[in-house]
């Protein structure tokens, strides 16, 4: 067993024991790892499975900020304790003097505001460890080292994302990223559909197994024969799925009835998908499979029979639509995944093993929901986001980033209620324009990225079903977002019609 100290020089640590409980540990190869986190006093002692070097990641106050992930630079075991807050400014700053690195490598160019941010980051980091061990100076400089780094990468993540945009449509008059906003059926007759094609170039229809078969046999094509053909007149492109969401909220009722039969539950599912794809077969041009499947506690199924059902849905969609292209969804991208039980693969493997199956799965959507419970995810900066985006794709197809982001906090009667905003990681009060703020950044930097097919928001309506609360694009009143007039801008100024 592999155990790694540190001394917390903050005293407000000891009051955050449920936070730091939420600490984990990423090993040379990248991948996550559960920790056994104990604090006593000023100490917190982390025991993992297998004692090689790595990083520790644990959520801490970054002033502006909010309270995201920050990480350690790699650390070796040791007799003697780390001061906490002197490894995560160490490791923060790594990251973003190696992230420079990297994109001056590739063309970019950095501003005065930046370097000067660096500069003062690495003052502040050296007045902390030269402290000679007191904790005060340690919490204080340290502290300030971490806020100036993020506030440096998320200016330098700006910088790269505005740079690569400009060199991408210096080449192609626009680029050829598709963009899209979730619909539920529910919303087929809302007045604001009507301007959609205004804003996305592409269609995304949302359809809850929950909603199509309420009642075991009994079929409700109507609302979604009507989206389906609003979007074809349209004449957008239509994404449609989840057909199956390993989520508790979207299966049907009646199908607890065989909770734990795995082969009647396969062959419900697997019925339900080819109704589906049937029905809408040359008329659908992506199928999104399934989602969460592993990860969550669905019908009394495990880990491996919700893979080898989420397997049989990719034939048996390949076998009746053979032109359409196919992706599988994941969420929790990071490591809140360690936190759904004992799981062996994680979303990151679990992608690579569908892929590489020969299944006939040509990308990889990846669900963004920072702020939120799970299966949401803790908020992160922009470069820790580029960093995910690098990581997965290794896997070697194009990916689908699906973004939920909240503009309020509160109870929302149309989303999941086991799912909740998380205000504590916010740096201000909730609201559109924090909303808009966020949004944009992310959006902007994703579409960045070559390797990103397509950029989906997840809801498009807060009045609609949705997982995700406050979510939406449009209030329950069908009046529109800041975030959702940018969409429509950036859509105009940079995609193709």
């Amino acid at each position: 067993m592999g155990v790694i100290k540190f001394r917390l020089a903050s005293p407000d640590y000891p009051g955050r024991v449920g936070e730091l409980r939420k600490a984990f540990f990423v090993g040379i190869d990248r991948s996550p790892v559960r920790l056994h986190v104990d604090v006593r006093g000023d100490l917190l002692t982390c025991r993992r499975e297998q004692p090689d070097s790595g990083r520790l990641f644990v959520p801490r106050r970054v002033e502006g900020h909010g309270t995201p992930y920050i990480g350690t630079a790699t650390l070796a075991e040791r007799d003697e304790p780390y001061w906490l807050d002197l490894e995560l400014a160490r490791g923060k700053l790594n990251d973003l003097r190696n992230q420079c690195a990297d994109w001056k490598q590739m063309g970019l160019r950095t501003t005065v505001e930046f370097e000067a941010l660096l500069a003062d980051a690495q003052h502040e980091f050296v007045k902390a460890a030269t402290s000679g061990g007191d904790a005060e100076s340690i919490r204080a400089h340290a502290g300030r080292a971490i806020a100036l780094a993020t506030t440096a990468g998320e200016v330098l993540a700006r910088f790269y994302a505005t740079q690569v945009l400009q060199t991408r449509l210096s080449a192609t008059p626009r680029l050829q990223t598709e963009l899209s906003a979730g619909v539920d059926v529910s919303s087929s007759k809302a007045p604001w559909l009507n301007d959609y094609a205004s804003a996305f170039n592409t269609a995304r229809v949302n359809a809850s197994w929950r909603s199509v078969a309420p009642n075991e046999g009994k079929y409700r094509w109507e609302p979604l024969d009507a989206l389906v053909a609003k979007f074809r007149r349209f004449n957008l492109p239509i994404t449609f799925g989840p057909l199956v969401d390993f989520r508790g909220a979207t299966i049907p009722d009646w199908l607890s009835l065989f909770e734990g039969d795995f082969e009647t539950l396969q062959g419900l599912i697997l019925d339900y998908v080819a109704q589906v794809v049937t029905r809408y077969r040359g008329k659908v041009a992506h199928w999104r499979l399934f989602q969460r499947a592993g990860l969550s506690d669905a019908l009394g199924l495990s880990e491996e029979e919700q893979i080898r059902i989420a397997t049989q849905i990719a034939r048996t969609t390949r076998q009746i639509d053979a032109s359409a292209g196919l992706s599988l969804g994941v969420d929790r991208p990071w490591a809140e995944w360690l936190s759904a039980g004992d799981v062996q693969l994680g979303p990151l493997h679990l992608a690579d093993y569908l892929v590489r199956a020969q299944l006939g799965i040509s990308a990889v959507a990846v669900e963004i929901a920072p702020g939120y419970t799970s299966p949401g995810s803790r908020v992160r900066d922009m470069l820790e986001f580029s960093k995910l985006l690098d990581l997965y794709a290794l896997i070697n197809v194009p990916l689908h980033i699906e973004f939920a982001f909240p503009s309020a906090a509160g109870p929302d009667a149309t989303a999941d209620p086991k799912v909740e905003v998380e205000p504590s990681q916010w740096e201000s009060g909730l609201d559109e324009n924090e909303q808009l703020d966020w949004a944009s950044r992310w959006v902007t930097l994703a579409a960045s990225k070559p390797f990103v097919r397509t950029i989906t928001w997840l809801d498009a309506a807060d009045a609609a079903p949705k997982l995700y609360p406050h979510s939406g694009l449009f209030r329950p009143d069908g009046t529109a977002k800041p975030i959702y007039e940018w969409l429509k801008v950036f859509r105009k100024e940079i995609l193709v019609p």
